[in-house]
This record gives C-alpha cells, structure tokens and sequence, in this order.
C-alpha cells in the first residue's frame, strides 16, 4: 500500500462526504489527469505511517496497522487535539475490512461508519502512460 492513493468516494454514516485540507505550509503536487483537485491518501510503509486528508483541518500523520485484510488508523501523538481535527478523527480513525474494488488498483477501505474508495496513483500514471503508447 506504500505511496498515493486518491480518494474516488467517501461515504460517512451513510452520507457523502469529501474532505478538503487546508495547509498553512508550501505544498508541491503532481496531479493525475482527471483527478486534479482530489484528496490523497498517502502510506509510508517503511513508518507504518498514514497520512489523511482534513475535513477544512491540515492533514494528519498518524499510524496504521495491517493485519491480513484489515486496517487500523491510529493517533501517534496528542498533536490534533485542536476541535478543528474532531470531525476528521471521527472520520477517519477506525479499523476498516480492505476489499479489492471493480477497477484495477482500487481498494475499498469499510469500517461501521466510514468507507472510502481509493485508487492507485501508481496504477493511474502507469495506464496513462501506457495510453500514450497505444496511441503512438
């Protein structure tokens, strides 16, 4: 799971929801064609750290644990103590079941409230690529 994965659809308590971080800090992305203004999801597995997207909040850096086909979020520290990360904890701080979605590359994260869809950036990059080679 190590690297980006965007985040297709999200679902909180049965309604839709998305977030939207909100950064004080410089920020440099590469975006995939088609997903410019998604949120992402990133692991760094060499850390068994997550980091997830805010609901109008900075992101959150937080630990994970995988075993076989589950998932924990945790808090690591005391650093979103702040009301501002409430609704993002609620959201995301769960175990979640991992199941492999319809698209190549696609997980779907599902926990008793949340369920998030996320997608590759990896997967994507490489079939567009690929793209542009079929049409050469």
């Amino acid at each position: 799971m190590d690297g980006n994965w965007i985040i297709t659809e999200m679902e909180f308590n049965g309604k839709k929801v998305y977030p939207e971080s909100i950064s004080n800090g410089i920020e440099i992305t590469f975006n995939v064609t088609g997903f410019e203004n998604a949120e992402k999801i990133k692991f760094r597995n060499n850390r068994s750290e997550v980091i997830l997207p805010g609901f109008k909040s900075d992101r959150m850096h937080v630990d994970y644990i995988k075993n076989n086909q589950e998932i924990e979020f945790k808090l690591s520290d005391s650093n979103y103590n702040d009301e501002i990360f409430n609704f993002s904890k609620k959201v995301f701080l769960n175990s979640y079941k991992i199941q492999k979605g319809e698209n190549e590359g696609e997980l779907i994260l599902k926990s008793k409230t949340t369920l998030l869809k996320i997608i590759s950036e990896d997967v994507l990059l490489e079939n567009q690529v690929q793209n542009i080679f079929d049409g050469i």
